[in-house]
């Protein structure tokens, strides 16, 4: 990462002017000092992992939609040109944010996105030896442990995030859809299978729980989908959200199914930290957190 071709790493990396956590076990260094700051988290909780969500809205709030096509993509449509340096920003702070634990992703997701690796390096992206160094000293595998929530285990076993050597997938789902999904993934070694009750609260949390007991996650980034999103917010197990606010504006009336990000404010979250990349622009990177550890 450090060095990489044609990339500015200064006008590229977030500076939190406000940042109120800096603790165990990631707060003292950062694994690249040249792209990012310490950012730190708190303990995981004594019997589940520290859920941690990442997302991109407009301007206005806008976070998803429902497609009209293949090539309706809110997320590229939020993030806009590929080529700003808050754009590189928030590339490599997603990938930051892999750094520490395992991600969480929604079938829906995995069907938007089939190549998808969640891992500090993607598919096509150049190397990140940093951040897979920072895994390694903090005792974590190469590769995050992908999390794939489906309520039907209607998933494409054949995809790169089932079948990249060393890297575990974990599919939390319902029991009706367990059994079927066995059988499917008995050829697929490194899937593995936790069902619960998972529409519930209390079957979400149990999930999490044998996350933690079984699997032994303690750190857990939940990449969406936004359903995802307030499913664990409901449960109580949204415990922050990391959010990049563009300066794109979303005409709402142009799409349907239009959703917004909560409203942290209104809901009690704290504002932990807030940062942006220099130069300033439109762009703001902000951390909310709910839940008090």
């Amino acid at each position: 990462m450090g060095g990489e071709p044609g990339v500015d790493s200064g006008a590229a990396k977030i500076r939190w002017y406000t940042n109120r956590e800096r603790r165990y076990p990631f707060g003292e260094r950062s694994p690249d000092p040249e792209w990012f700051e310490p950012i730190g988290f708190p303990p995981p909780w004594p019997d589940r992992p520290w859920i941690y969500g990442v997302v991109v809205v407009s301007a206005n709030g806008v976070l998803a939609w429902r497609r009209a096509s293949p090539d309706d993509d809110p997320v590229l449509a939020v993030l806009g040109d590929a080529t700003r340096p808050e754009r590189i920003a928030d590339g490599w702070h997603l990938r930051h944010l892999r750094c520490f634990g395992d991600v969480g992703l929604g079938a829906q997701t995995l069907r938007d996105q089939p190549r998808l690796v969640p891992s500090p390096r993607e598919l096509g992206d150049p190397p990140a030896p940093a951040l897979y160094r920072f895994r390694e000293a903090h005792g974590i595998p190469h590769h995050p442990r992908a999390i794939v929530y489906s309520l039907r285990g209607n998933l494409e076993l054949t995809s790169p995030i089932f079948n990249t050597p060393g890297m575990d997938a974990i599919v939390v789902t319902a029991p009706a859809a367990a059994a079927a999904l066995s059988d499917r993934a008995v050829r697929t070694p490194a899937v593995g299978i936790i069902a619960e009750e998972v529409l519930e609260p209390a079957g979400l949390r149990r999930a999490h729980e044998r996350l933690f007991a079984e699997r032994g996650v303690r750190y857990l980034a939940c990449e969406g989908g936004e359903k995802i999103l307030r499913a664990l917010r409901a449960a109580e197990l949204l415990d922050e959200v990391f959010v990049t606010v563009t300066d794109r504006i979303i005409d709402g009336t142009a799409h349907e199914g239009v959703v917004k990000i909560f409203d942290f404010e209104a809901e009690g979250a704290d504002l932990i930290a807030e940062g942006k990349i220099s130069p300033p622009s439109g762009w703001t990177f902000r951390r909310w957190r709910f839940n008090g550890r």
